[in-house]
Protein backbone atom coordinates (compact mmCIF):
# COMPACT_ATOMS: atom_id res chain seq x y z
CA UNK A 1 0.00 0.00 0.00
CA UNK A 2 1.20 3.40 -1.07
CA UNK A 3 0.87 6.70 0.65
CA UNK A 4 -1.38 9.91 -0.90
CA UNK A 5 1.80 11.84 -1.51
CA UNK A 6 3.58 8.46 -3.26
CA UNK A 7 0.31 7.93 -5.10
CA UNK A 8 0.05 11.56 -6.62
CA UNK A 9 3.98 11.90 -7.26
CA UNK A 10 3.62 8.68 -9.25
CA UNK A 11 0.27 9.93 -11.21
CA UNK A 12 2.15 13.24 -12.20
CA UNK A 13 5.14 11.22 -13.49
CA UNK A 14 6.26 14.12 -16.12
CA UNK A 15 4.85 13.27 -20.03
CA UNK A 16 7.88 14.14 -22.59
CA UNK A 17 5.51 12.79 -25.73
CA UNK A 18 2.46 15.03 -25.21
CA UNK A 19 0.25 14.85 -28.52
CA UNK A 20 -0.35 17.93 -29.96
CA UNK A 21 -2.98 19.45 -33.17
CA UNK A 22 -3.37 22.30 -34.47
CA UNK A 23 -6.59 24.76 -33.75
CA UNK A 24 -8.50 27.88 -34.95
CA UNK A 25 -7.96 30.10 -32.12
CA UNK A 26 -11.93 30.67 -32.30
CA UNK A 27 -12.07 27.11 -31.50
CA UNK A 28 -8.87 26.89 -28.74
CA UNK A 29 -10.62 27.42 -25.43
CA UNK A 30 -9.67 25.52 -22.49
CA UNK A 31 -6.20 23.95 -24.43
CA UNK A 32 -2.99 24.63 -23.58
CA UNK A 33 -0.29 25.60 -25.70
CA UNK A 34 2.44 23.36 -26.86
CA UNK A 35 4.84 26.49 -27.56
CA UNK A 36 5.72 29.75 -26.79
CA UNK A 37 3.98 32.62 -28.97
CA UNK A 38 6.07 35.55 -29.73
CA UNK A 39 4.23 38.79 -31.10
CA UNK A 40 4.23 39.51 -34.80
CA UNK A 41 3.53 43.18 -34.43
CA UNK A 42 3.23 46.32 -31.17
CA UNK A 43 0.53 46.21 -29.36
CA UNK A 44 -0.64 48.81 -30.25
CA UNK A 45 0.60 49.20 -33.56
CA UNK A 46 0.45 52.80 -33.75
CA UNK A 47 0.42 55.78 -31.65
CA UNK A 48 -3.53 55.60 -30.41
CA UNK A 49 -6.01 57.92 -29.54
CA UNK A 50 -7.50 56.55 -25.92
CA UNK A 51 -10.97 58.93 -26.42
CA UNK A 52 -12.38 61.38 -28.56
CA UNK A 53 -10.87 64.60 -28.36
CA UNK A 54 -8.01 67.05 -30.07
CA UNK A 55 -4.40 65.47 -30.91
CA UNK A 56 -2.43 68.69 -30.42
CA UNK A 57 1.22 69.69 -31.00
CA UNK A 58 3.21 71.80 -28.52
CA UNK A 59 1.55 73.41 -24.94
CA UNK A 60 -0.81 76.09 -25.69
CA UNK A 61 -3.89 77.98 -24.44
CA UNK A 62 -5.94 77.65 -28.16
CA UNK A 63 -5.04 75.78 -31.23
CA UNK A 64 -5.87 76.00 -34.73
CA UNK A 65 -8.05 72.82 -36.37
CA UNK A 66 -6.42 71.85 -39.40
CA UNK A 67 -7.78 68.22 -40.31
CA UNK A 68 -9.55 65.23 -39.00
CA UNK A 69 -8.50 61.60 -38.14
CA UNK A 70 -11.23 58.70 -37.89
CA UNK A 71 -10.46 55.50 -36.94
CA UNK A 72 -9.22 53.23 -39.40
CA UNK A 73 -8.00 56.45 -41.27
CA UNK A 74 -4.21 56.10 -42.32
CA UNK A 75 -3.48 59.72 -41.64
CA UNK A 76 0.29 58.93 -42.16
CA UNK A 77 0.35 62.18 -44.65
CA UNK A 78 -0.99 64.55 -41.60
CA UNK A 79 2.30 66.67 -40.32
CA UNK A 80 1.55 69.07 -37.58
CA UNK A 81 3.01 72.23 -36.54
CA UNK A 82 3.28 73.99 -33.27
CA UNK A 83 -0.23 74.99 -32.18
CA UNK A 84 -1.67 73.10 -34.63
CA UNK A 85 -4.53 70.45 -33.52
CA UNK A 86 -6.65 67.93 -35.44
CA UNK A 87 -10.16 66.43 -34.16
CA UNK A 88 -9.68 62.86 -33.51
CA UNK A 89 -11.71 59.54 -32.59
CA UNK A 90 -10.82 56.66 -29.95
CA UNK A 91 -8.43 54.05 -31.73
CA UNK A 92 -7.29 56.79 -34.61
CA UNK A 93 -3.79 56.88 -35.47
CA UNK A 94 -2.37 59.98 -33.40
CA UNK A 95 0.22 61.78 -35.24
CA UNK A 96 3.74 61.87 -34.34
CA UNK A 97 3.77 65.89 -33.15
CA UNK A 98 1.18 65.63 -31.17
CA UNK A 99 2.00 65.55 -26.99
CA UNK A 100 -1.06 65.08 -26.12
CA UNK A 101 -4.94 64.16 -27.02
CA UNK A 102 -7.61 66.79 -24.72
CA UNK A 103 -10.66 65.06 -24.18
CA UNK A 104 -13.40 67.12 -25.90
CA UNK A 105 -15.12 68.16 -22.59
CA UNK A 106 -12.31 70.55 -21.78
CA UNK A 107 -12.49 71.96 -25.37
CA UNK A 108 -14.24 74.80 -26.87
CA UNK A 109 -13.93 75.47 -30.58
CA UNK A 110 -15.54 78.08 -32.44
CA UNK A 111 -15.03 77.25 -35.87
CA UNK A 112 -11.53 75.97 -36.32
CA UNK A 113 -9.83 77.38 -33.19
CA UNK A 114 -10.26 75.43 -29.92
CA UNK A 115 -9.72 77.10 -26.41
CA UNK A 116 -8.57 74.39 -23.56
CA UNK A 117 -9.77 74.74 -20.17
CA UNK A 118 -7.90 72.81 -18.45
CA UNK A 119 -3.92 71.05 -17.69
CA UNK A 120 -2.72 69.56 -20.69
CA UNK A 121 0.18 66.82 -19.78
CA UNK A 122 2.60 65.12 -22.00
CA UNK A 123 0.80 61.64 -23.49
CA UNK A 124 -2.03 62.29 -21.87
CA UNK A 125 -4.84 59.94 -23.42
CA UNK A 126 -2.26 58.62 -25.78
CA UNK A 127 -2.09 54.85 -25.83
CA UNK A 128 1.99 54.74 -26.94
CA UNK A 129 2.72 52.35 -29.79
CA UNK A 130 4.01 48.51 -28.53
CA UNK A 131 2.72 49.82 -25.16
CA UNK A 132 0.87 46.81 -24.07
CA UNK A 133 4.17 44.49 -26.14
CA UNK A 134 6.65 45.01 -28.30
CA UNK A 135 7.45 42.75 -31.98
CA UNK A 136 9.20 40.01 -31.52
CA UNK A 137 8.85 39.72 -27.13
CA UNK A 138 6.77 36.72 -25.60
CA UNK A 139 3.20 37.19 -25.60
CA UNK A 140 1.75 34.13 -24.08
CA UNK A 141 4.14 30.98 -22.57
CA UNK A 142 3.89 27.34 -23.64
CA UNK A 143 1.14 25.61 -21.54
CA UNK A 144 -0.57 28.72 -20.90
CA UNK A 145 -4.35 27.60 -20.73
CA UNK A 146 -6.22 29.28 -23.55
CA UNK A 147 -9.02 31.31 -21.73
CA UNK A 148 -11.27 33.92 -23.02
CA UNK A 149 -8.83 36.77 -22.43
CA UNK A 150 -5.87 35.03 -24.10
CA UNK A 151 -7.67 34.05 -27.05
CA UNK A 152 -8.92 37.78 -27.54
CA UNK A 153 -5.15 39.14 -26.68
CA UNK A 154 -3.90 36.54 -29.52
CA UNK A 155 -6.31 37.92 -31.50
CA UNK A 156 -5.84 41.67 -31.31
CA UNK A 157 -1.69 40.45 -32.54
CA UNK A 158 -3.75 38.87 -35.64
CA UNK A 159 -3.36 35.17 -34.67
CA UNK A 160 -6.07 32.82 -35.86
CA UNK A 161 -4.50 29.48 -35.48
CA UNK A 162 -2.31 27.98 -32.49
CA UNK A 163 -0.46 24.64 -31.70
CA UNK A 164 -1.93 23.19 -28.76
CA UNK A 165 -2.11 19.83 -26.70
CA UNK A 166 -4.63 17.39 -27.94
CA UNK A 167 -7.31 16.47 -25.14
CA UNK A 168 -7.34 13.01 -24.08
CA UNK A 169 -10.07 10.88 -25.28
CA UNK A 170 -11.56 9.28 -22.54
CA UNK A 171 -14.09 6.30 -21.52
CA UNK A 172 -15.59 5.66 -18.00
CA UNK A 173 -17.08 2.04 -17.44
CA UNK A 174 -19.34 1.59 -14.45
CA UNK A 175 -19.77 -1.80 -13.01
CA UNK A 176 -22.12 -3.33 -11.13
CA UNK A 177 -25.27 -5.52 -11.12
CA UNK A 178 -26.94 -3.64 -8.51
CA UNK A 179 -27.18 -0.62 -10.39
CA UNK A 180 -30.76 0.67 -12.01
CA UNK A 181 -30.00 4.02 -14.33
CA UNK A 182 -32.00 7.22 -13.04
CA UNK A 183 -35.63 7.23 -14.86
CA UNK A 184 -35.78 2.83 -14.19
CA UNK A 185 -37.75 2.04 -11.69
CA UNK A 186 -36.55 0.92 -8.84
CA UNK A 187 -36.65 -2.95 -7.77
CA UNK A 188 -35.74 -4.55 -4.57
CA UNK A 189 -31.96 -4.72 -4.12
CA UNK A 190 -30.99 -2.01 -6.86
CA UNK A 191 -29.75 1.33 -6.15
CA UNK A 192 -29.38 4.37 -8.73
CA UNK A 193 -26.12 4.76 -10.26
CA UNK A 194 -24.42 8.06 -9.83
CA UNK A 195 -20.54 7.65 -10.54
CA UNK A 196 -21.50 7.93 -14.23
CA UNK A 197 -22.94 11.20 -14.07
CA UNK A 198 -20.62 12.77 -11.90
CA UNK A 199 -17.41 11.91 -13.59
CA UNK A 200 -19.53 12.86 -16.75
CA UNK A 201 -20.20 15.94 -15.20
CA UNK A 202 -16.84 16.88 -13.90
CA UNK A 203 -15.31 16.22 -18.09
CA UNK A 204 -17.78 18.14 -19.01
CA UNK A 205 -15.74 21.46 -18.23
CA UNK A 206 -12.73 20.23 -19.64
CA UNK A 207 -14.42 19.68 -22.93
CA UNK A 208 -12.74 15.81 -23.80
CA UNK A 209 -14.45 13.37 -25.77
CA UNK A 210 -15.72 10.68 -23.62
CA UNK A 211 -18.22 7.43 -23.63
CA UNK A 212 -20.02 5.98 -20.85
CA UNK A 213 -20.71 2.45 -20.28
CA UNK A 214 -22.63 0.19 -17.97
CA UNK A 215 -21.63 -3.30 -17.05
CA UNK A 216 -23.28 -5.99 -15.01
CA UNK A 217 -20.50 -7.52 -12.55
CA UNK A 218 -19.65 -10.04 -15.45
CA UNK A 219 -15.80 -11.05 -15.53
CA UNK A 220 -16.02 -11.84 -19.55
CA UNK A 221 -17.84 -8.62 -20.28
CA UNK A 222 -15.83 -6.39 -18.24
CA UNK A 223 -12.64 -7.90 -19.76
CA UNK A 224 -13.86 -7.47 -23.57
CA UNK A 225 -14.95 -3.70 -22.73
CA UNK A 226 -11.82 -2.86 -21.22
CA UNK A 227 -9.63 -4.44 -24.16
CA UNK A 228 -12.17 -2.54 -26.61
CA UNK A 229 -11.98 1.05 -24.10
CA UNK A 230 -7.55 0.51 -24.01
CA UNK A 231 -7.51 0.20 -27.79
CA UNK A 232 -10.03 3.33 -28.70
CA UNK A 233 -9.09 6.02 -25.87
CA UNK A 234 -6.31 7.68 -24.08
CA UNK A 235 -7.85 7.35 -20.47
CA UNK A 236 -9.82 5.10 -18.32
CA UNK A 237 -12.01 5.57 -15.66
CA UNK A 238 -13.37 2.76 -14.02
CA UNK A 239 -15.87 2.87 -10.97
CA UNK A 240 -16.15 -0.40 -8.52
CA UNK A 241 -15.19 -3.83 -8.47
CA UNK A 242 -11.69 -3.04 -7.79
CA UNK A 243 -11.65 -4.52 -4.30
CA UNK A 244 -11.12 -8.66 -3.47
CA UNK A 245 -14.53 -9.97 -3.14
CA UNK A 246 -15.95 -12.65 -5.31
CA UNK A 247 -17.64 -10.49 -7.91
CA UNK A 248 -14.97 -8.01 -8.07
CA UNK A 249 -13.77 -8.32 -11.87
CA UNK A 250 -11.97 -5.49 -12.53
CA UNK A 251 -8.08 -6.31 -10.99
CA UNK A 252 -8.13 -9.83 -12.84
CA UNK A 253 -9.28 -8.22 -16.15
CA UNK A 254 -6.34 -5.45 -15.74
CA UNK A 255 -3.79 -8.30 -15.31
CA UNK A 256 -5.24 -10.12 -18.01
CA UNK A 257 -5.05 -7.31 -20.18
CA UNK A 258 -1.40 -6.60 -19.39
CA UNK A 259 -2.20 -3.03 -18.01
CA UNK A 260 1.11 -2.30 -15.75
CA UNK A 261 -0.05 -1.52 -12.57
CA UNK A 262 1.79 1.55 -10.89
CA UNK A 263 0.07 1.00 -7.89
CA UNK A 264 -2.88 -0.25 -6.06
CA UNK A 265 -4.55 1.10 -2.81
CA UNK A 266 -3.50 3.82 -1.12
CA UNK A 267 -3.71 4.95 2.85
CA UNK A 268 -6.16 7.43 2.64
CA UNK A 269 -9.50 7.66 3.87
CA UNK A 270 -12.16 7.81 1.49
CA UNK A 271 -10.72 5.68 -1.45
CA UNK A 272 -8.40 3.20 0.01
CA UNK A 273 -9.13 0.77 -3.08
CA UNK A 274 -7.03 2.97 -5.82
CA UNK A 275 -5.85 1.26 -8.70
CA UNK A 276 -3.82 3.17 -11.51
CA UNK A 277 -1.92 1.66 -14.33
CA UNK A 278 -0.48 1.83 -17.87
CA UNK A 279 -0.74 0.31 -20.93
CA UNK A 280 1.68 1.92 -23.37
CA UNK A 281 0.37 5.72 -23.12
CA UNK A 282 -2.54 5.02 -21.96
CA UNK A 283 -3.56 5.68 -18.51
CA UNK A 284 -5.97 3.38 -16.34
CA UNK A 285 -7.67 4.29 -13.17
CA UNK A 286 -9.75 2.13 -11.72
CA UNK A 287 -11.38 3.45 -8.62
CA UNK A 288 -13.96 2.63 -5.66
CA UNK A 289 -17.73 2.10 -5.80
CA UNK A 290 -18.76 4.48 -3.22
CA UNK A 291 -19.94 7.87 -4.98
CA UNK A 292 -17.97 10.64 -2.42
CA UNK A 293 -14.33 7.90 -2.94
CA UNK A 294 -15.16 8.39 -6.48
CA UNK A 295 -15.18 12.01 -6.61
CA UNK A 296 -12.45 12.74 -4.09
CA UNK A 297 -10.01 10.69 -6.32
CA UNK A 298 -11.19 12.21 -9.32
CA UNK A 299 -10.19 15.78 -7.26
CA UNK A 300 -6.96 14.64 -6.29
CA UNK A 301 -5.43 12.45 -8.62
CA UNK A 302 -7.78 12.08 -12.08
CA UNK A 303 -8.14 15.64 -12.69
CA UNK A 304 -4.54 16.35 -12.22
CA UNK A 305 -3.49 13.27 -15.01
CA UNK A 306 -5.62 15.08 -16.74
CA UNK A 307 -4.80 18.24 -16.86
CA UNK A 308 -0.81 16.95 -17.19
CA UNK A 309 -2.19 15.14 -20.36
CA UNK A 310 -3.46 18.06 -21.56
CA UNK A 311 0.02 20.28 -21.01
CA UNK A 312 -0.97 22.22 -18.40
CA UNK A 313 2.57 22.59 -16.02
CA UNK A 314 0.24 22.85 -13.09
CA UNK A 315 -2.11 19.85 -12.83
CA UNK A 316 -2.32 19.79 -8.97
CA UNK A 317 -5.71 21.89 -7.14
CA UNK A 318 -4.22 24.57 -5.46
CA UNK A 319 -3.29 24.06 -1.72
CA UNK A 320 -3.04 26.41 0.94
CA UNK A 321 -3.56 26.58 4.58
CA UNK A 322 -6.65 27.70 6.24
CA UNK A 323 -7.52 28.08 10.32
CA UNK A 324 -9.98 24.88 10.95
CA UNK A 325 -12.79 25.79 13.02
CA UNK A 326 -13.21 22.86 15.06
CA UNK A 327 -11.71 19.63 16.62
CA UNK A 328 -10.96 16.74 14.74
CA UNK A 329 -10.02 13.25 15.57
CA UNK A 330 -8.63 10.80 13.32
CA UNK A 331 -6.72 7.48 13.17
CA UNK A 332 -3.26 7.43 12.35
CA UNK A 333 -1.92 5.30 9.37
CA UNK A 334 -3.69 6.89 6.62
CA UNK A 335 -4.50 10.37 5.09
CA UNK A 336 -7.94 11.80 5.67
CA UNK A 337 -9.55 13.74 2.04
CA UNK A 338 -12.64 15.79 4.36
CA UNK A 339 -15.49 17.39 2.21
CA UNK A 340 -15.05 20.93 3.60
CA UNK A 341 -16.04 24.63 3.03
CA UNK A 342 -13.59 27.62 3.09
CA UNK A 343 -14.65 30.83 4.23
CA UNK A 344 -12.56 34.14 5.26
CA UNK A 345 -9.68 31.71 5.45
CA UNK A 346 -11.53 29.57 7.74
CA UNK A 347 -12.40 25.87 7.03
CA UNK A 348 -14.95 23.75 8.30
CA UNK A 349 -15.10 20.01 7.90
CA UNK A 350 -18.61 19.10 7.02
CA UNK A 351 -20.86 16.60 8.09
CA UNK A 352 -21.70 13.76 6.41
CA UNK A 353 -18.46 12.30 5.74
CA UNK A 354 -18.71 8.70 4.81
CA UNK A 355 -17.74 7.41 1.62
CA UNK A 356 -20.95 6.60 -0.08
CA UNK A 357 -22.71 10.14 0.82
CA UNK A 358 -21.90 12.35 -2.10
CA UNK A 359 -24.48 15.61 -0.48
CA UNK A 360 -22.03 17.20 1.30
CA UNK A 361 -20.38 17.79 -1.61
CA UNK A 362 -22.46 20.00 -3.22
CA UNK A 363 -22.01 22.77 -0.12
CA UNK A 364 -17.98 21.86 -0.20
CA UNK A 365 -15.54 24.43 -1.96
CA UNK A 366 -12.60 22.53 -0.49
CA UNK A 367 -11.30 19.07 0.48
CA UNK A 368 -9.41 19.16 3.47
CA UNK A 369 -5.90 16.68 4.01
CA UNK A 370 -4.88 15.33 7.43
CA UNK A 371 -1.46 13.44 7.12
CA UNK A 372 -0.97 9.91 8.30
CA UNK A 373 0.35 10.86 11.40
CA UNK A 374 -1.92 13.55 12.56
CA UNK A 375 -4.33 11.95 15.18
CA UNK A 376 -5.83 15.30 16.88
CA UNK A 377 -6.25 18.41 14.82
CA UNK A 378 -7.51 21.05 17.42
CA UNK A 379 -9.55 24.05 16.50
CA UNK A 380 -7.24 26.82 15.34
CA UNK A 381 -4.63 24.64 14.55
CA UNK A 382 -3.94 25.32 10.40
CA UNK A 383 -4.26 22.46 7.89
CA UNK A 384 -3.60 21.31 4.17
CA UNK A 385 -6.72 22.51 2.17
CA UNK A 386 -7.58 21.65 -1.54
CA UNK A 387 -9.52 24.48 -3.31
CA UNK A 388 -11.88 22.90 -5.67
CA UNK A 389 -12.59 23.79 -9.18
Amino acid sequence: MISLTDAISNVLNPISDLEFIYVPLVDAFDYCLAEDIYSPIPLPPFRQSAMDGYAVSGKCNSYKVVSEIKAGDSALAIKLSFGEAVRIYTDAIVPEASIAVIQQEIVERVENEIYVFGEILFGMNIREKGEEISKNKLALSKGTKLNSAAIGFLSALGINKVKVYKKPKIAIIVTGSELALPGDKLISGKIYESNGSTLNACLKSLGCEKTVFYLKDNCLSIKEKLKEAINENDLILITGGISVGEHDFVGNALKELKVQSVFYKVKQKPGKPLFYGTKGKKKIFALPGNPAAVLSCYYIYVLPAIRLMMGNPNPELKKIRAKITQDYYKKKEKSYLLKAKLINNEVEILPKQNSSMLSSFVNANSIVCLGEKEEVVKKGNSVDVYLLP
